[in-house]
């Protein structure tokens, strides 16, 4: 998927596997719920908000500030809010080259609890520190699918 130039990418055993969970439970619920209850379901809510998020909000500017993190994660972007339930982070890295520009969607941090040693961010930095991620373009992209 290109998206404003843009290309998407998901990391395979990260939120690959969360959106395919998240496809199959959407399906589930579209099979067996009335229309109305589908569409206010928090997890069909839940799923529509990840993809705008991926499709509209982090393709117009992923190194914008209200995407920034710091410290550790400073190579790293996350959608908070923008149509997300409370307490979900969506987390991302954008690399930018002259050839090349790529968003690559990373984890969707569950419900947020400050100060829970089980935290999203706690989470993250852990995930980024054992070194889950791949530094360079060309292994991320290995480790990822396209749309």
């Amino acid at each position: 998927m290109i998206v404003n130039g843009w290309r998407i990418y998901f990391i395979k055993r990260l939120f690959g596997q969360q959106r395919r969970d998240l496809q199959v439970e959407v399906r589930k619920l579209k099979n067996t719920l009335p229309t109305e209850a589908y569409r206010t379901h928090s997890t069909v809510k839940l799923y529509r908000a990840i993809m705008v998020a991926i499709k509209e909000k982090i393709p117009l500017d992923p190194f914008a500030s209200h995407f920034a993190l710091t410290g550790a994660l400073k190579h790293y972007g996350r959608v908070k809010k923008m149509g997300l339930p409370d307490h979900y982070r969506l987390f991302f890295r954008a690399i930018q080259t002259e050839e090349y520009k790529a968003i690559f969607v990373l984890w969707l941090g569950y419900p947020r609890k400050q100060g829970d040693k089980n935290d999203c961010y706690k989470v993250f930095t852990k995930i980024v520190e054992r070194g889950d991620f791949p530094s360079s373009l060309d292994t991320l992209i290995l480790d990822s699918q396209e749309d």
